[in-house]
């Protein structure tokens, strides 16, 4: 590996370890990171995966754990763009995953800029690395929640346009919602749904998310996502004394987790981002 990317990859897992001492509790699992609590979780606000997120930030806002949450929302057609919640009517409004890479810690430099102090970001992994590195510039003054989204790849919204089209006969800014679950990307559309294997979407992928490790969001409070839980459920690990906070009482149905299968996914993905940085290193 060249020297360069060999002190990257150092670099980063550097800072991954900061950032595991400092606002992390737990022990440290190979696959999953460092985690306090593992569960699967339904609660009754309706939404995507048992409306976990939503329900988190509700909660939150509730209780005076933060004054505004950075969410992604969906636009006109298929977009999708980070936004400012701050209260739970902002959040049910941006409710669903949106499957596109959005940033949003640009979103959590404005607030901070104008002197927001308790934010909460709903974010990948990428952005949870970010959103981090922003926190610790910022110390003490600013307190930061990072409930981080379980995510193997985000799509490329006009290379996903026209993969739908061509693959299935589907105009993406006309899909009421899409699902990833179990290898297969689904579409709602009027009068029913559509199908295909994730695989075959290859071609849409954001070509970042072929060199990201990270499928548990391991440097989040929280992390969220649909595998590892029955369908209507979504797994949640607990990563820190924030995120204890955040789920302690949470008003939900609880279950146990195939952890299994979610070391799966997450072994898949690393050694995917070794294959890519191996290919780097041939060209």
């Amino acid at each position: 590996m060249p020297s360069k990317q060999a002190e990257n990859l150092k670099h980063k897992a550097e800072n991954e370890e900061k950032v595991e001492q400092q606002y992390l509790k737990g022990k440290k699992d190979e696959d999953l990171g460092v985690f306090c609590d593992l569960f699967s979780a339904k609660t009754g606000v309706e939404g995507q995966d048992g409306g976990v997120v939503s329900s988190l930030l509700i909660k939150g806002f509730r209780e005076g754990l933060f004054d505004a949450a950075i969410v992604v929302r969906r636009t006109e057609g298929y977009n999708a763009e980070a936004a400012v919640a701050e209260t739970a009517e902002d959040v049910l409004a941006a409710k669903g995953t949106q499957y596109l890479r959005v940033n949003v810690t640009k979103k959590l430099r404005e607030l901070i800029s104008e002197g927001k102090k308790r934010i909460a970001v709903v974010c990948t992994p990428c952005e949870a690395a970010v959103a981090r590195k922003i926190q610790q510039t910022n110390g003490r003054d600013c307190e930061i929640t990072i409930i981080g989204l379980f995510c193997f790849e985000a799509f490329n919204r006009e290379r996903l346009k026209d993969e739908l089209k061509n693959r299935l006969s589907v105009d993406l800014d006309k899909v009421g919602r899409i699902q990833v679950r179990q290898g297969r990307f689904t579409a709602q559309i009027e009068g029913g749904e559509v199908s295909c294997r994730v695989k075959d979407l290859d071609r849409a992928s954001d070509g970042a998310c072929r060199l990201c490790d990270d499928f548990v969001c391991r440097l989040a409070d929280v992390s969220v996502g649909s595998v590892g839980s029955r369908p209507g459920y979504s797994t949640m690990i607990v990563r820190s004394e924030v995120g204890e906070k955040l789920v302690r009482n949470m008003d939900a149905a609880k279950e146990t987790v195939d952890k299994q299968e979610i070391c799966r996914v997450a072994k898949f993905k690393k050694n995917r981002s070794k294959k890519g940085f191996s290919r780097l290193n041939k060209s």
